[in-house]
């Protein structure tokens, strides 16, 4: 076959046909072979046959590339030296060049064979392209270059972690938002392949952190965010640890934060007896959040409110009892009398808020009272010293069998005796021998030349006064030591005295109790006159 040859200077050539291809496929016209082949070729190397008139026709060039393949363009190889080379000939071909790059390189010598490279302004790693070009006659050769440059030698993924330094534990009782907000985010400094990983690593105490955890195919840059709840099945509470991870192959870059779970217990008053407070007005009171673990009360900032009982038995709007202190601790100190309760918003720098209130820490007598655990409790403040002792003195009688409507009861504290087996209900006669122990003025209403003390429905009223004793004006609050009276128009009312929680102390009709509960809008509540 005339076969020619390209470059046409090129000597001691030879060439071969390669039968690689399955026989079925039919040779191309003009090509004449012993037997019916199709011969291939490379990119850069060929063979034509001479076909309609043409000369068949053998061409070959060299391998060509950019040397050397520098991965990673770092401060010290800034400049590096890029050049051009051929390979698989036996010399080198004449050939004019050019070079390219993305932004980011500066090509010193674009048209040379072999230039410098400089990065202006070093990143922490980037990518770039560049490519060679070297013409040969009419043929171009091109190899291309894949650069990273930077301080870095290889792609920076960075990881963050946004957890509070503390949580407050979910305890399922009285609370508000016990939650926090948190998040993490992935970033790279190139795409990049692997997973991100993010985990919670705890002891005693859990955390609920719904759509923060778990693993991601890495595809661009990511976050996530969630709210935390401490959650735990039991008392313990302990630090957690949350780690994120960046796993690419073998390689692991992973960031872990701490925080502690804060479980705050309820208000504590370390002065208050099992069986209530009473205090005079401008009387201290410490009081205080339990928190576990103790060494985290630093990190609480707690907002304390009071509430006080009104006459017809509702409450008052929570007021705050003073500025925020910081901690956990209060000195409260009540410039009025009254009922009151307590409540404390302790919370953590981003990881929630919690409610605790003053309450039973255990259940009460059930025989003498409605006191049971994790109810609310209250204090009780007076205004003279008196209504202290009135008070301390019924409740010293709590569970006596003394005032039974069927049984005897002698004459003492200047009242006649009450004979057995009348049935007599003798709730006015506790209040009034009570009155007279301690020390104070009963009056005398009832019975022959008024020698029986007054029946409930007198003190529930509507006699502004009985004796010494004053019904409260509207808008006056009631407070432990006061009278307190039920009136019922079938029977004789029912009548105690004010303890420390609005609970009335009088004689029922199995013993003397706290059950009673004055809350209706006919009760009437009398002091002494001041």
């Amino acid at each position: 076959y005339p076969l020619a040859v390209f470059p046409a200077t090129a000597t001691n050539f030879a060439y071969s046909a390669v039968d690689d291809v399955p026989q079925t496929r039919g040779a191309p016209g003009g090509l004449r072979g012993g037997e019916t082949r199709t011969w291939t070729t490379d990119s850069d190397r060929g063979i034509e046959p001479p076909m309609y008139g043409f000369d068949g026709r053998v061409w070959w060039m060299p391998l060509f590339f950019g040397s050397p393949d520098i991965p990673h363009i770092g401060p010290a190889q800034n400049p590096a030296t890029f050049a051009a080379a051929f390979a698989d000939c036996r010399a080198e071909p004449p050939a004019t060049y050019r070079w390219t790059a993305t932004d980011g390189l500066t090509l010193h010598s674009p048209n040379a064979k072999t230039t410098q490279v400089s990065v202006g302004s070093m990143p922490s790693w980037a990518q770039a392209e560049m490519s060679v070009t070297a013409t040969v006659g009419d043929h171009a050769l091109v190899s291309y270059l894949a650069v990273t440059y930077g301080t870095n030698a290889a792609p920076q993924v960075h990881l963050s972690l946004d957890i509070p330094e503390a949580i407050l534990l979910n305890s399922n009782e009285v609370s508000v938002a016990k939650i926090a907000a948190a998040g993490w985010s992935f970033s790279s400094d190139a795409p990049t392949s692997g997973v991100v990983r993010a985990s919670c690593l705890s002891g005693g105490a859990k955390v609920s952190a719904p759509g923060l955890l778990g693993e991601w195919q890495v595809e661009a840059d990511m976050s996530a965010t969630a709210t935390l709840e401490g959650v735990a099945a039991s008392t313990e509470t302990a630090d957690v640890v949350f780690r994120l991870e960046f796993v690419d192959g073998g390689a692991t870059t992973a960031v872990e934060r701490a925080t502690t779970v804060v479980r705050v217990g309820n208000v504590q008053i370390p002065s208050a007896p099992a069986s209530g407070l009473v205090v005079l007005t401008n009387t201290p009171v410490a009081m205080a959040v339990a928190c576990e673990p103790q060494e985290a009360s630093g990190l609480l900032s707690t907002r304390w409110y009071v509430r006080r009982l009104k006459s017809n038995g509702t409450y008052d709007d929570w007021a705050a009892a003073g500025a925020d202190l910081g901690g956990t601790a209060l000195m409260f100190m009540p410039s009025v009398g009254g009922v009151y309760q307590v409540r404390a918003r302790a919370s953590v720098a981003a990881g929630g808020e919690d409610e605790r209130y003053y309450v039973w820490e255990e259940d009460e007598e059930r025989t003498l009272g409605p006191g049971r655990k994790g109810a609310m409790k209250s204090l009780g403040v007076v205004s003279h010293e008196w209504q202290k002792s009135l008070r301390d003195c019924a409740h010293g009688f709590l569970g006596s069998t003394a005032y039974l409507n069927l049984e005897a009861l002698p004459a003492q504290y200047g009242f006649p005796a009450y004979p057995a087996g009348d049935l007599i209900f003798k709730c006015n006669i506790f209040v009034a021998h009570r009155i007279v122990q301690a020390g104070l003025p009963c009056p005398r209403t009832r019975g022959w030349f008024n020698s029986y003390p007054p029946l409930a429905n007198d003190w529930a009223g509507p006699a502004p006064r009985i004796g010494d004793w004053v019904l409260l004006a509207p808008g006056e609050y009631p407070e432990p030591g006061y009278v307190v009276a039920e009136p019922d128009v079938d029977s004789s009312g029912h009548v105690g005295i004010f303890d420390f929680d609005g609970f009335g102390i009088s004689a029922g009709t199995s013993n003397v109790n706290r059950y009673f509960e004055p809350r209706s809008s006919s009760v009437g509540i009398r002091k002494l006159e001041d």
